[in-house]
């Protein structure tokens, strides 16, 4: 596998270091420097304390969008933009990012191209050029005042500052990436959205996706492409999609559920059929098996199943569309959160703490400025930074507020993937897991465990709806405050 690097290490907006989240670029930031394997005392195996892990997938946020300025982790408050005349660009002028609001106005452009106009070979100064260079909405930043609840994980657990993206961008591809450490080279979303069903059940839908043929010449190619992409912008995206050919959205590879199968661990996905998230939809040995589908359910099951001491050692657990923060259609970060913090606070309360790890992420850069550069493993990726939250007893101490941790180690989705193979003593599936870390810079099973649980209030200003079933299955009805399900 190609190693390519944009640049040798992250930078502020302006070119230089960012300074004003507290923290100096690259390992060693004063808090993380966990490094690629993160030291024995955070290898896990089939003996860890470890027997729970939930992997939550949320939407369309960059790292910096939601943590730009929390002390010790790499953020910037402003951010690089690109002048293009006549196919040729140039930098231009820093744009200092605004207070992003609680509902974005409207979705941003933030498919493969756009990823990388966004990286522009490191620079990390395009985003200002996607979507037609007609939309500066990403360049806003939220604060704790605005997450309170995601920030007090960040204080108490870890913050992972280097976890980055699987590819590119879009959705689809990067949820695939979430299940098998890989996309069967898929570029895009589905082309269709007219029929009934989705994915495996709408034989309507196509997506390009990288040829399978590809020589190691071609990859190559490829590659110095994507490195100079904004050369004779916006041509060189025609030098490479003649690589490119349609599919249907209805794939066969090897997934992390068929490993558990055939082990005989027990696992589920929690995740809305017909959802633009559903990744497994898409895996045809998946949804035409029954007894895999079977496991295939709603995500308000999450919380009835650990109510019911029925959690699997291995969850993905994928919210609603009302509650996953995609920007624009009315949807809430502040009700998002809440979200989250309802199906955490439920392992909280829960015998399961004690042996569970969580780690929380979002699946694409969303089109949201980030600067820090990430590495070019191949032709997909890796795209912009991900926020990451990896909350557990577990989980290695610094010295943020609550004596939570910035964890600097780079990591992507397959990362997780990773972890929960060594923990049951699995092989990799693809190269992207069998090289990345397994979260080792994150976990210290030296120390004993902190098992006080820390069960969050939910806030009550979200511009909430009337019904919360799919947030807290059984709860009543509300209207704008007053929640009594936390």
């Amino acid at each position: 596998m190609a190693l390519f690097a944009w640049r040798a290490w992250p930078v502020g907006g302006d070119g230089s270091p960012s300074t004003d989240g507290g923290g100096t670029p690259g390992p060693g930031n004063g808090q993380g420097s966990g490094g690629a394997n993160g030291g024995v005392d955070g290898v896990v195996g089939p003996d860890s304390p470890i027997k729970h892990v939930i992997f939550m997938v949320k939407e369309n946020r960059t790292f910096n969008n939601y943590f730009a300025t929390y002390p010790g982790a790499v953020g910037t408050t402003t951010g690089g933009t690109l002048t293009c005349t006549d196919g040729v660009c140039t930098p231009g002028p820093d744009y200092k990012l605004t207070d992003a609001p609680d509902i974005q106005p409207h979705d941003i452009t933030h498919g493969f191209s756009s990823g990388l106009y966004a990286i522009n070979g490191g620079a990390m100064n395009g985003y200002n050029i996607i979507g037609s260079g007609e939309d500066m909405s990403g360049y806003d930043h939220h604060d704790r005042s605005s997450i309170p609840n995601y920030w007090a994980y960040a204080d108490r657990f870890v913050l992972a500052d280097h976890f980055f993206t699987s590819m590119f961008g879009p959705t689809f591809p990067e949820h695939l990436y979430t299940v098998a450490a890989q996309a069967k080279g898929i570029v895009d979303n589905k082309t269709t959205t007219d029929q009934a069903g989705s994915y495996c059940d709408d034989p309507t839908e196509f997506t390009p996706h990288f040829r399978d043929d590809l020589t190691e010449a071609q990859e190559k190619k490829i590659m110095s492409y994507e490195e100079h992409y904004t050369n004779n912008f916006p041509n060189m995206i025609y030098k490479i999609n003649p690589f490119w050919e349609n599919i249907r959205t209805c794939i066969d590879v090897k997934t992390l559920p068929d490993m558990l199968e055939k082990a005989g661990i027990d696992w589920k996905y929690y995740a809305n059929e017909d959802q633009w998230m559903n990744a497994l939809q898409a895996i045809r040995h998946v949804r035409f098996n029954s007894d895999m589908w079977a496991k295939v359910q709603p995500p308000e099951n999450f919380i009835k199943d650990v109510k019911a001491g029925k959690l699997p050692a291995v969850s993905w657990l994928i919210p609603p569309e009302s509650y996953n923060e995609h920007p624009g259609a009315g949807v809430s970060v502040c009700a998002g959160e809440n979200w989250t913090v309802a199906q955490i606070n439920a392992i909280m309360k829960s015998d399961y703490w004690a042996s569970t790890a969580i780690v929380v992420v979002w699946d694409d850069f969303g089109g949201f400025y980030d600067s820090v550069v990430p590495p070019h493993y191949d032709i997909m990726g890796l795209g912009p930074r991900t926020p990451a939250l990896i909350i557990s007893p577990y989980t290695r101490r610094g010295d943020s507020a609550d004596g939570g941790y910035v964890d600097d180690t780079v990591y992507e989705f397959s990362s997780v993937l990773k972890f929960i193979e060594d923990l049951h003593g699995l092989k990799s599936l693809t190269d992207r897991d069998k090289q990345a870390s397994p979260l080792g810079g994150a976990f210290d099973f030296s120390e004993p465990p902190n098992l006080d649980p820390l069960v969050l209030k939910l806030r009550d200003e979200c511009p909430y709806g009337t019904s919360f079933s799919d947030m807290v299955p059984g709860s009543p009805s509300v209207e704008g405050v007053g929640v009594p399900w936390g």
